[in-house]
């Protein structure tokens, strides 16, 4: 039988980062669930799925690769480089001297298809279950055998009403070595988060409500997970206090003995922490990755500042790290003050490691939206979209000034001092933990995986923090702003089009009926639509008849 070569590409940014010896994070879920699911075969052909991440595997060469079929799933801040692939994939013949086929995926051309797809053949936006995937191959197939030249952007409407998500296979992790990455077991055990806040773009991509995969399905992947340090990456584990799918997760994890880290919200544990706290620690959980995001009156939550430090201290007594996610720039009321105020204060939480971040309008959240209508956006350089660059202007403080006050906070933070000061105050909780858990040797035990973990995460942040340091050259910064607005971006949101087009509720009732009709509205009726869904694959929506005709 023939066969079809198809590349899965996770593109790195043009101007990389000198990582050193340092590993990446996490390796991508993303293209190994798509590999997955890929079927074995179609429409008469052997499918070959490949896989490459160029954070780890160095830059992808679609000459010497020469796939059938490329496709990119891009972060915004990656969005340079999968253009430039995308570009180069149009340019070259596959190894049977056939024009490749491209496809693009992933948040930024979910929020931005009129940019995306005059790069790609087909834009594949938001969650991809197998039987989008499935449409989009057949379809790169068929312009493969047709020698065609149309662009077609293909999208999904699953039921909005389901608490799980559609059936898909166990991410094949084969393709990658774990050496390279940090914490090389990841999990997501669900998908969106009900608090939509404007900065964020989960919930235009997922949805405000919590879908967790089907648990039987759950309980074979973790049964297989090798019995190392594994990171849950839902984005957001506890969407609600009573938490009733994280501690049927916890039942699985502590069945399986794997120990895990995750990812919340500060004050969505506190209102449960009586009971959630004790049976996270009884689950192997080893670390929490919580959002503070401010320390701001506005943003403390409905909850005071020392109610957090009580809970991270209940967090350490039974035997967690904590790192505490902070973002600068979320309010107006925030001045040039507020970068020592946050490290003063994480040093005074006794938090085991903290993330900074500016708060950056990301493509998909509404402040992006509400950012270019407005135009509080300087700098159109995908790669600066990171939220270690100021890209927008902000009340009170200047950009130069949120530029170096991010670089001085890990500074501050991670610095010699403030690590002695830290580990001291940390000691006596570590000694206190041990009484306040039943099982004394799963505490020590729990505690020998906190120590491993805090030395691979605290090398990390550490390099992160020296990394900052050595970039801390404002003038440097400044010389790659991209002033220049993005015209598709601009013609995206002009005038005549579509207002809200990242409010999550808008989306929820698209979801259940309207998406045709939004999503064709958006793309100026000039490219065909493929909708997968709630009553099975949908006909192909054709373009306007009065549709400007594409290159």
């Amino acid at each position: 039988m023939a066969k079809i070569i198809i590349d899965y590409v996770i593109p790195d940014r043009i101007v990389r980062e000198e990582m050193g010896n340092r590993k990446m994070p996490l390796p991508p879920m993303s293209i190994s669930l798509l590999r997955a699911m890929t079927p074995p075969s179609l429409r008469g052909y052997d499918l070959i799925a490949r896989c490459h991440d160029e954070h780890t595997m160095g830059p992808y060469d679609v000459r010497a690769q020469q796939p059938d079929i490329v496709a990119v799933s891009a972060l915004t801040t990656a969005a340079r480089r999968a253009y430039a692939i995308l570009t180069e994939a149009g340019e070259t013949l596959s190894w049977q001297s056939r024009r490749i086929r491209s496809l693009i995926g992933g948040i930024h051309a979910t929020a931005l298809p009129l940019e995306a797809i005059h790069h790609a053949d087909g834009v594949v936006r938001g969650e991809t279950p197998p039987v989008l995937l499935e449409a989009a191959l057949e379809w790169c197939i068929e312009q493969i055998e047709e020698e065609g030249s149309e662009r077609r952007v293909f999208e999904h409407a699953p039921n909005a009403r389901m608490e799980t998500l559609e059936r898909r296979p166990i991410p094949d992790r084969s393709w990658y070595d774990p050496k390279r990455y940090l914490l090389p077991n990841t999990l997501q055990t669900s998908v969106g988060c009900p608090f939509d806040c404007s900065f964020c773009s989960v919930t235009y991509e997922y949805g405000m409500k919590q879908r967790h995969t089907d648990y039987d399905d759950l309980e074979k992947e973790i049964a297989q997970l090798p019995r190392r340090l594994t990171a849950i990456i839902d984005d957001n584990f506890l969407p609600n206090p009573r938490g009733e799918h994280a501690k049927r997760v916890c039942q699985m994890l502590r069945h399986h003995r794997i120990p895990w880290v995750t990812e919340l919200t500060a004050l969505t544990l506190f209102r449960n922490w009586r009971e959630l706290v004790p049976l996270f620690s009884r689950s192997y959980c080893v670390g929490i990755y919580m959002g503070i995001e401010s320390i701001t009156a506005k943003l403390a939550k409905s909850t005071s500042l020392q109610n957090y430090i009580d809970l991270i201290r209940c967090i350490h007594d039974h035997g967690m790290g904590v790192l505490g996610a902070f973002v600068f720039g979320v309010h107006d009321d925030e001045g040039p003050g507020v970068f020592e105020e946050t490290v003063e204060w994480a040093k005074k939480a006794k938090l085991d490691y903290a993330q900074f971040s500016i708060n950056t309008p990301e493509p998909g959240a509404r402040d992006y939206e509400h950012a270019v209508r407005n135009n509080l956006i300087t700098d159109w350089n995908w790669e600066h979209y990171d939220a270690e660059h100021p890209v927008r202007r902000f009340a009170n403080i200047t950009q130069e000034q949120m530029y170096q006050g991010l670089r001085n906070a890990y500074k501050w933070f991670y610095g010699l001092s403030s690590l002695k000061e830290r580990m001291l105050g940390q000691f006596g909780d570590f000694l206190k933990g041990s009484s306040t858990c039943e099982d004394r040797s799963e505490f020590w035990w729990k505690r020998l995986k906190t120590m491993a973990l805090h030395t691979s995460v605290g090398l990390y942040l550490r390099g992160t923090a020296n990394g900052y340091s050595r970039r801390g050259d404002v003038e440097a910064y400044q010389a790659g702003i991209d002033p220049e607005p993005n015209p598709l971006v601009l013609e995206q949101f002009g005038p005549e089009s579509v207002e809200g087009q990242y409010d999550a509720r808008t989306r929820m009732r698209e979801l259940r009926g309207e998406l045709s009709r939004r999503t064709a509205q958006i793309l100026k009726g000039r490219f065909p639509l493929t909708i997968t869904g709630l009553q099975g694959q949908a006909p192909a929506i054709p373009p306007s008849p009065s549709a400007v005709p594409t290159e």
